[in-house]
């Protein structure tokens, strides 16, 4: 369950980290629309604004430019008055291209352009009564302020249309830097939290990869051991016999194996059961274990039998570790369910490398008839290759 949860822990978090990632790619689209809607609106607005200022600058060098023509009847000063004029059409034209969708700046447009064309014909009225009914009559014509009159219900338009402007660039202006902070924030809002799954994501990798390096020792170790006495087992065993019997070769020194095997255990497994039998085993485990030195590779051969190789140990070295162990077999105590179990004795048979054998395999067979003899000849005693030995009293 455990490795189920570590393997699915780095799924779920590059899982919730790519909806993030889609999450920031739909908040930057909606961030980028905004910003490009909010520019064009304020440029829109600030475009408006610069046309109109244009227009009443226009409008008040026509009225100068007219002023000028009543005043001198010089028709210099009309070529203001007809760049103005020219410049109507187009000014218009992107004035209302500006505020495309707007009724109500169309509907202002309307009046202030109806206001502009009435304007210039009053001017252009001015113009030809000085041109052909002569000053007089062009200052009459003047003087009675109905020109001004226009020209201040323009001016006054102008200002309102100026002053919405204004107000809409400014709100544009303010929403674009919203949208500028939203951004901002959404941005580094998602990174973090992206930088967060991330190092989940890497964490709970490293925990799956240590988690699967343990798997992979605890197998190893289960391939290697037995997992009832925890000795090495078969498999280890044969490996390391036949290393060790090529290393002592090249380096000219002995090596010895002792085969153990527990007396009558199969009559004590039926006898006592099989949970008591196991018990005897892994007390035979521990035995072996603390009576081994630190090169020596005690083994689990199979069922009842155990083996222990040692490197470089002559065979009078082998012998007295042997007699150890016989003797600590027969002083052994197992508890078992509450009480000690009968004592159990065991029988050994010893070979040495390469006194009684050239090859692991021989070695194998010396010190396995050895322990045949041991058997045969009353057990709870141990057998060198050759001679019997007499049990330790």
């Amino acid at each position: 369950m455990r490795r189920l949860s570590l393997t699915l822990k780095p799924a779920i978090g590059l899982l919730v980290l790519f909806m993030v990632l889609i999450i920031n790619a739909a908040i930057t689209y909606r961030n980028g629309v905004h910003l490009v809607e909010h520019s064009r609106k304020a440029a829109r607005a600030l475009n408006s604004s610069r046309l109109v200022a244009e227009l009443q600058g226009r409008l008040v060098d026509a009225e100068t430019s007219q002023r000028g023509f009543i005043i001198t009847g010089n028709a210099d000063y009309l070529e203001a008055y007809s760049d103005a004029l020219t410049s109507l059409t187009p000014t218009f034209m992107e004035l209302y291209e500006s505020t495309a969708n707007e009724p109500l700046w169309e509907q202002r447009l309307d009046a202030l352009q109806s206001l502009v064309f009435l304007k210039f014909r009053e001017l252009q009225t001015s113009i030809e009564l000085r041109r052909y009914s002569g000053f007089a009559a062009a200052q009459k014509l003047t003087m009675t302020n109905k020109g001004k009159r226009t020209m201040d219900r323009i001016r006054k338009l102008i200002a309102e249309f100026r002053s919405d402007e204004a107000r809409a660039f400014s709100i544009q202006e303010r929403r674009l830097q919203e949208t500028v902070t939203t951004a901002r924030a959404s941005f580094w809002a998602v990174t973090l939290f992206g930088l967060v799954l991330v190092i989940y994501v890497l964490y709970t990798l490293w925990l799956n990869l240590v988690e699967v390096r343990k798997t992979e020792s605890t197998l190893r170790r289960q391939a290697l051991r037995d997992p009832l006495t925890g000795l090495f087992n078969r498999r280890f065993f044969d490996a390391g016999l036949a290393q060790e019997i090529m290393r002592s070769r090249r380096s000219g020194n002995p090596a010895s194996l002792l085969i153990l095997d527990i007396d009558h255990f199969k009559n004590y497994n039926d006898e006592y059961g099989h949970e008591a039998g196991d018990a005897v085993l892994r007390a035979i485990g521990q035995l072996l274990q603390t009576h081994v030195r630190g090169s020596d590779v005690a083994c689990r051969f199979g069922g009842e039998e155990f083996v222990i190789l040692m490197p470089d140990a002559p065979l009078e070295s082998a012998k007295e570790r042997g007699k150890q162990i016989l003797e600590a077999v027969r002083g052994l105590e197992i508890p078992h369910q509450g009480h000690l179990l009968p004592p159990v004795t065991a029988s050994l048979g010893l070979a040495e490398f390469p006194s009684h054998a050239r090859d692991a395999e021989g070695l194998l067979e010396a010190a396995d008839h050895a322990l045949y003899v041991a058997k045969r000849a009353g057990r709870d005693r141990m057998v060198i290759s050759g001679r019997v030995e007499k049990a330790v009293a």
